[in-house]
């Protein structure tokens, strides 16, 4: 562990390895806390390089394991898992052969990147990111309309599916997690050794704007005051709420002639199973259920939006909508309430961890679209009187969520475990 001496006082720099196959995924803001802070960090992930800036050392060991770990066959997730493990065994051998030894290693273990790490560095404490144990969520009970699916998709074999985590577990000296309903969904002898630590949301780029305009993809220009209704997840899929938004839409843009939907998100399933018979996506399937009781053209579908250009989107929003079975919360939830939009979110954990009804946003039944159309069309109606739970929403945040509180402690448990 390298040191040095300020005004006699000897300080300990770490020796950090950071393992995601989607890095900095989680990492996104301990990675740079931990340069700032003065400690030494290398990270390995699958992209040629990583979708943000982080000012580490990287290095790639290749492979899409994301794309991988979609098979419906236990065996084969599994052989994707051994086969990501091995591209990683890879580049760690190489920084041993350098002479490169981590003080403490994190990782996302779901993916297989920690499975070879004995082989190289087997002294070397581990703090393992850990979202979900999959057993205790029964989604197949929570929706009776796509249980099933979601259920399959899972994986008949929930232990093989997740025997990457279980493995980082046996192995781990410290787990941690985003959210209390995250850790609760663990057995409790591992929630023993599982810590709450959200990865925090920047609150100077995330945070309101009156003078907030954008250019949609499609071309509408849109700016704040306008009557705008705001959905976004990473997918379009029943998991996260698209099914329950778009049926709310008839009575929604039938009882406000100038409202302008915008849906931010991928045209395809990541979290959930694919849509039944010849759908090529949920969307398209819903679309043709609503059919012309839709007006189509009030509502704009934007695939993926560059980051900036969501953060205006949620700084224009009357109202951002945001529909979760019980699973992981989204950043957005979040980066939403910072940038003061008024959140009507879904009576589900881990939305009401976040969100007390009528304080700092609104929670409507996760089903029930007839009351999501009733709920943004009394925030459409008198959009000063939200004024107070927009300003709670990002008092909340920053509260429990600013990101340089969450990496400080984020760093302070890696420094604890190292030592």
């Amino acid at each position: 562990m390298p040191s040095k001496v300020f005004a006699n006082a000897t300080v300990h720099f770490l020796r950090v390895l950071l393992l995601h196959q989607n890095f900095p995924g989680q990492f996104r803001q301990l990675a740079p806390a931990l340069r700032i802070v003065g400690h030494e960090v290398i990270a390995v992930g699958a992209r040629q390089q990583p979708w943000a800036e982080t000012d580490v050392l990287y290095h790639s060991c290749g492979g899409d394991p994301a794309t991988d770990m979609r098979q419906t066959n236990a065996e084969m997730r599994l052989t994707a898992q051994l086969a990501h493990g091995r591209r990683v065994l890879s580049v760690l051998q190489r920084l041993r052969q350098q002479g490169w030894i981590p003080d403490v290693v994190m990782l996302h273990p779901f993916w297989g990147d920690g499975l070879f790490l004995d082989d190289v560095y087997p002294d070397v404490p581990l703090v393992a990111l850990l979202e979900l144990d999959f057993h205790s969520l029964k989604l197949e009970h929570f929706d009776p309309e796509f249980g099933r699916g979601s259920a399959a998709d899972l994986g008949a074999n929930l232990a093989l599916r997740q025997w990457a985590d279980q493995m980082a577990i046996r192995r781990m000296q410290q787990g941690i997690t985003a959210t209390a309903f995250q850790r609760s969904t663990f057995p409790s002898w591992q929630q023993q050794r599982i810590a709450v630590i959200h990865e925090g949301v920047d609150l100077k780029r995330c945070q309101p704007n009156p003078l907030a305009r954008l250019t949609l993809p499609d071309g509408l220009v849109i700016q704040r005051g306008d009557p705008v209704i705001s959905f976004g997840s990473r997918s379009l899929e029943p998991l996260r709420g698209i099914a329950s938004f778009l049926r709310c839409l008839p009575q929604l843009l039938a009882s406000h002639s100038s409202l302008q939907v915008v849906v931010v998100g991928q045209d395809d399933q990541c979290y959930g199973p694919p849509p039944p018979g010849d759908y090529k996506s949920w969307k398209e399937l819903f679309v043709q259920e609503l059919g012309d009781r839709v007006d189509w053209h009030r509502v704009h579908f934007t695939g993926h939006l560059p980051y900036d250009q969501l953060l205006t989107l949620f700084q224009i929003t009357e109202a951002h909508v945001y529909l979760t079975y019980p699973y992981v919360l989204s950043w957005s939830l979040l980066e939403a309430m910072a940038c003061g939009a008024v959140v009507v979110g879904s009576a589900t954990a881990p939305v009401e961890e976040v969100i007390s009804d009528r304080e700092n946003g609104w929670l409507v039944p996760f089903f029930d679209s007839a009351a999501l159309a009733e709920r943004l069309l009394k925030v459409l109606g008198d959009p000063q009187a939200q004024d107070p739970i927009r300003m709670a929403a990002r008092r909340t945040v920053g509260r429990n969520y600013d990101s340089r509180r969450c990496t400080a402690m984020q760093v302070e448990l890696l420094e604890a475990v190292a030592r």
